[in-house]
């Protein structure tokens, strides 16, 4: 994975779950948790220091996601964790490798012209669905509460696992955090989706994000569940979570053509992307594009944080 993504151990906040166990239902206190837990999700080369962290955050265990993906996607393997806390089991996925994202979000365009869910996004989902879909029955089984989570590529994972363990196990009910989510799916994924988990998923988009814009509205594919949105280095406020999961922004124009323009100009429009990290190579990432700078799990985990 790449050092864009890896945080310091010592800038882990250590009060990311200070609130206790998270429950059903929005709160802003559950979001800044899985925000950061899907910031851990990128640390799986470092077992020893997920360990830590997972202590630091009083977890009463972890386990490593990892297995490699054949996808259309230019992607290697699919990575995350699976954690309890108390009556809760929560599954967060980690994304893609900022080094490699215009290469990534290119080839969102290129998803089968058919299909209702992008099929690279099936494809790194299939990679770790043994071990996750038998975590959910078992969760299941035990009546707690399941928690999904992921940031950029991670979250396209996490929205359809969710739907996958919906057709395939039955679920039902799941609390589904994403952040910097692509749009994953076309109408018939949209509407049975949003049917089951749509007013329980939280779609969270930081400033001139990048990738909540593609794969484009204008190949039909549209986004899911609860829009909550906020400006560039802002903080999110639960006054702002759309009402409903019809929302499909943020689009970057009206036509195919004009949209590919506008995503082009928005990657070095605006003031730079400011971070919260203290470290070097932290700081160096303010003078990536804007709109990539504002995909980065950092900055949306510090805009969870009050």
């Amino acid at each position: 994975m790449s050092f864009l993504v890896e945080l310091p151990e010592d800038q882990f906040n250590p009060e990311a779950f200070a609130s206790g166990v998270p429950v059903a239902g929005f709160d802003m206190n559950a979001a800044r948790a899985m925000a950061w837990i899907s910031q851990l999700a990128y640390e799986t080369r470092l077992p020893d220091k997920i360990e830590r962290i997972a202590r630091l955050w009083k977890f009463d265990d972890i386990r490593i996601l990892q297995q490699p993906a054949k996808s259309t996607l230019p992607l290697s393997s699919t990575r995350g964790v699976l954690a309890n806390k108390g009556n809760a089991m929560i599954i967060a996925f980690a994304g893609t490798d900022p080094a490699n994202l215009l290469n990534w979000v290119s080839d969102f365009y290129l998803g089968r012209p058919k299909a209702d869910v992008h099929q690279g996004f099936q494809d790194a989902a299939a990679a770790v669905s043994r071990e996750v879909d038998s975590a959910i029955e078992q969760c299941m089984k035990d009546g707690r509460t399941l928690f999904i989570a992921g940031h950029s590529l991670g979250a396209a994972i996490a929205l359809v696992t969710a739907d996958r363990a919906r057709s395939e196990k039955g679920l039902n009910q799941a609390e589904v955090y994403v952040f910097g989510s692509p749009r994953v799916g076309r109408a018939d994924f949209v509407a049975r989706y949003n049917a089951s988990f749509g007013h329980t998923t939280y779609r969270f988009v930081h400033g001139k994000d990048i990738v909540p814009t593609v794969p484009p509205s204008e190949l039909g594919f549209h986004h899911v569940g609860r829009l909550l949105q906020c400006e560039r280095g802002q903080k999110f406020a639960s006054t702002r979570l759309s009402a409903g999961a019809e929302s499909d922004e943020p689009s970057a124009g009206d036509d195919f053509f004009s949209g590919i323009r506008g995503r082009l100009r928005g990657l070095f429009a605006g003031p730079l992307s400011p971070t919260s990290r203290i470290d070097t190579l932290g700081l160096l990432t303010q003078l990536l594009a804007p709109s990539i700078g504002d995909h980065l799990p950092d900055r949306y985990f510090s805009a969870a944080t009050p």
